[in-house]
């Protein structure tokens, strides 16, 4: 594997100005485009936003092609193959980045929605965790940042383009990829997270997501700004890619090696959707006890019961072994029981406005609700915190990380197997060499296979637990 000399690598800014020069090329058009990708990504919450969501970014990536390469884009199928793989690598940070905000940001249904500013080391803390997450994320995704782009210019196969994108990766250096995918991900979303700080930091935290919402206007300028790093670099490097009409069907991996590899590709990916549909469900309850608080209702249960809370509008309703809290407005609350065992006896214990619900069944567990019969213990930290076992977390960030780190190098050698396979005859090694480079390519991606194949495992487990437990 050869590497890029350092002269040849365009730096960051030079990628940023290539960006620019297109923006300002057709500032209505891709301004326009940003705008349908952020309301494609609202509306993702129905469902619409999967399908046009991938359409939009591939439209801006073929934007911005056809103006660095004076070659107008062919929509066909690959063009549909592109937008399911940006719809897969999107999804991925988008996740990661989601998880980990929501389950360090604010809850407006816990304490952290204090009226007070949050402290400067716990704001430094969340960005770094968010940060930390999303790096992860985008190391994962590094490795493929030009199979999209291969996939709309060139066409052919999504194994292809994979193949490809890794080689050009590796050749140009992982950590500058790295940075630069971190970089094409962050710069659309920081004027949110820049509007998000400062109103946590001088208003309220409970105030962060209206500082989020004032970064918004910026968003359909930052997106394309954003993607443009990413086309600006491969406009530069794609010529260093063979003719499509030179592939050869030798040059293939093995299928058994492409359908390990594809596995290990999904694994970390399912476990953070697994942990993200997880967060969705509300988390269990506290198991013990409390000593917070002043008792105002303690009572052995028969059942069936309705016990209403003195000085509230809150009634318990036990039966058997299910719980109901109900207020006087009609909401209500209907907490697992962790034991399944029915209930026999029932303490209230109140802390200010809010009220911790202690329950024996076998065992104790407590669950904490405010007047309106909402639960305040119910954050999506919480969530995560109770479902997951210790070693979950460390496992889906190690996979991600190795993912990241190892993953590149079992795909590069394919790649330039593929190429030598591919090349001109006057350019193409003797048939035996190629065949020696063919079989150590692939003895090299089992290998990584291997090596992944627990920490990948043990992250798709811990996706699973997060759901299930």
């Amino acid at each position: 594997m050869t590497t890029l000399p350092s002269a040849t690598r365009p730096s960051l800014g030079a990628l940023l100005a290539d960006s620019w020069a297109v923006l300002r090329a057709h500032p209505v058009i891709a301004g326009a485009l940003g705008g349908a990708v952020v309301f494609s990504l609202a509306s993702m919450l129905f469902g619409i936003g999967v399908l046009s969501t991938p359409w939009f970014i591939c439209e801006i990536f073929a934007l911005q092609l056809a103006v660095l390469t004076d070659r107008p884009a062919v929509r066909g199928v690959s063009w549909i193959r592109a937008g399911v793989f940006v719809l897969g690598m999107v999804g991925v940070v988008v996740a990661a980045a989601w998880i980990t905000a929501l389950a360090v940001g604010p809850d407006v249904t816990t304490a952290d929605s204090a009226s007070t500013p949050l402290p400067w080391p716990e704001a430094m803390r969340r960005v770094a965790l968010i940060a930390t997450a999303t790096a992860l994320a985008v190391g994962f995704i590094a490795p493929f940042v030009y199979a999209p782009l291969i996939l709309i210019e060139r066409g052919g196969t999504v194994g292809a383009a994979v193949l490809e994108s890794a080689w050009l990766v590796r050749r140009g250096g992982l950590v500058r990829h790295w940075v630069l995918a971190f970089a094409a991900h962050l710069l659309p979303m920081a004027p949110a997270l820049i509007a998000a700080v400062a109103v946590a930091r001088t208003i309220e935290r409970a105030a962060t997501p209206i500082g989020m919402l004032l970064g918004l206007p910026l968003l359909p300028l930052t997106i394309p700004l954003g993607q443009g790093l990413l086309t600006a670099a491969y406009v530069r490097r794609r010529d260093e890619l063979s003719e499509p009409r030179w592939a050869r069907r030798e040059g293939r991996p093995p299928r058994a090696l492409v359908g390990v590899l594809i596995a290990l590709v999904l694994m970390p990916v399912l476990s953070v959707g697994l942990l993200a549909l997880g967060a969705l469900r509300a988390a269990p309850p506290v198991p013990g006890t409390t000593q917070n608080g002043r008792v105002v209702l303690e009572r052995e249960v028969d059942q069936p019961r309705v016990i209403p809370v003195p000085d509230t509008t809150l009634t318990l309703l036990i039966e058997g072994s299910e719980l109901v809290v109900r207020a006087g407005d009609g909401a209500e609350v209907r907490p697992r029981n962790p034991g399944g065992e029915p209930i026999d006896f029932v303490r209230v214990r109140r802390r200010g406005e809010l009220y911790a619900i202690e329950v024996h069944a076998r065992d104790w567990w407590v669950l904490t609700v405010d007047r309106a019969a909402m639960r305040t213990d119910d954050s999506i930290g919480a969530r995560l915190d109770r479902r997951l076992p210790a070693w979950g977390l460390p496992s889906i960030a190690l996979a991600f990380a190795l993912s990241a780190l190892l993953l590149v190098r079992a795909l590069e050698p394919l790649g330039e197997v593929r190429r030598l396979y591919g090349a001109p005859s006057p350019d193409r090694p003797p048939v035996q060499e190629l065949r020696r480079r063919r079989l150590r390519a692939t003895q090299t991606a089992w290998v990584i296979a291997a090596a992944l194949a627990v920490p990948t495992a043990l992250a798709l487990s811990a996706g699973l637990i997060s759901l299930l437990g």
